[in-house]
């Protein structure tokens, strides 16, 4: 036992690690390429470089409690904010440099000088608005996301409460954790499903913040699946918490609900950094073909089937099952993810398409039957509580049988 977590601690430090790496070329690149020659003096020069040091050094120590219990929230708060504040003005730097771009035709060097000395001054202003438009949004309480879907298969309509990616640790605390479980549990649902991510610390550090979710109530209970990042924080730990709450946690298995005497299956899978995991949770890998053919095992040839999945790429595996297995997937009727936080800060979102299929919202899958994808934005958020182009959301879903709407 001692071999692989000699390992997991190495890979713990070493993303700070390189985090801080990356955020410390960001830095200098901010700095550079537009702070340096923004300033008239060596003076402003001096003072623009030590802004810029003391947000990368409240950036590093962010990065230096990623594993452990921060000594202060508020403190916490700030570092955090340094990374967003980094992020927001490494995209209007980029901003301002291909519009330089545009400037290049200008013959006169004066007058290039000139203009680009105000698009610098626009460029820091639109940082400034970013980072503040982003605190606002991100420190906003969860929206209630609302959807009517119609569902092969149903034969009453089913109230559904998805919630994902609520990153609980660092600044998501039992204060926070206690208020969306008020907020999911006033919509009444008939079942609640937790698509990953809940927990985002050890869970010796955050177990009373954990412990708020014993109170989510649902007519047929709550269901749990893994995300990639409770891999990263002893994952049987989390799941031993899950199980001991009353959560039906589903790892590479399904779960029959009769609603209105008609069948409902609910699969789940484990995440798919689990593969990258082995060495460590050689018992955690995802395996759809495992979880599919369990379904198939019920003989409810014609029940609905709901597949939860973490990270919403799992319908490129779908998409590979041979023709001969198709059966297997024609009855997913819905698959609920989270994962990409809805890029959580614009326009790192375009990015998200570099790993899934989708960012965020309602997707009808165009090589499935009848099937949709949803992927949440994400109930809480990861790193700095910034959100640019995406909100925390809790996702309501009403599911109703094809007659009725």
């Amino acid at each position: 036992m001692e071999a692989p977590l000699s390992i997991f601690q190495m890979q713990h430090t070493f993303f700070p690690f390189l985090a801080v790496c990356l955020f410390a070329f960001i830095h200098l690149y901010i700095y550079k390429a537009l702070l340096k020659s923004f300033a008239s003096s060596a003076l402003f020069r001096g003072f623009w470089l030590v802004v810029v040091w003391c947000n990368f050094i409240g950036t590093a120590i962010y990065f230096s409690f990623l594993h452990k219990a921060p000594p202060n929230q508020s403190l916490y708060l700030v570092l955090s904010v340094c990374m967003g504040v980094a992020l927001s003005f490494l995209v209007v730097t980029l901003c301002y440099q291909v519009c330089s771009f545009g400037i290049l035709w200008i013959k006169h060097k004066r007058t290039r000088t000139r203009i680009r000395f105000h698009m610098k001054r626009v460029a820091g202003i639109m940082g400034i608005v970013m980072v503040a438009y982003g605190i606002f949004v991100g420190t906003q309480k969860p929206q209630v996301v609302s959807l009517r879907l119609e569902i092969d298969g149903l034969s009453a309509p089913l109230e559904v409460v998805q919630l994902s990616d609520i990153h609980i640790g660092g600044l998501i605390e039992s204060t926070r954790v206690r208020d969306i479980v008020e907020r999911t549990n006033a919509l009444n649902p008939d079942v609640i499903f937790l698509t990953g991510d809940i927990v985002d610390s050890p869970l010796e550090i955050v177990r009373d913040a954990v412990s708020e979710l014993a109170n989510l109530k649902a007519k047929y209970g709550v269901y749990y699946v893994l995300g990639n990042h409770e891999y990263f924080h002893d994952a049987h730990n989390i799941l031993e918490s899950m199980h001991a709450m009353g959560f039906k946690v589903l790892l590479n298995d399904i779960d029959v609900i009769t609603h209105a005497h008609t069948p409902l299956i609910i699969a789940g899978i484990d995440d798919l950094v689990g593969d990258r995991e082995a060495f460590l949770y050689h018992d955690l890998k995802p395996d759809i073909y495992q979880t599919l053919h369990k379904a198939r095992e019920t003989n409810l040839i014609s029940a609905p089937m709901i597949l939860l999945s973490h990270q919403p790429k799992v319908i490129y595996d779908l998409e590979s099952i041979s023709v001969a297995e198709s059966a297997l997937v024609d009855n997913i009727r819905l698959i609920l993810s989270g994962h990409t936080h809805g890029g959580q800060i614009f326009p790192f979102s375009l990015l998200v398409s570099l790993q899934q299929p989708y960012a965020k919202g309602l997707k009808k899958l165009p090589n499935f039957a009848e099937c949709y994808l949803y992927i949440n934005q994400g109930t809480g958020y990861w790193g700095p509580p910034m959100r640019v182009g995406s909100v925390n959301e809790i996702t309501h879903f009403t599911l109703l049988p094809k007659s009725i709407l």
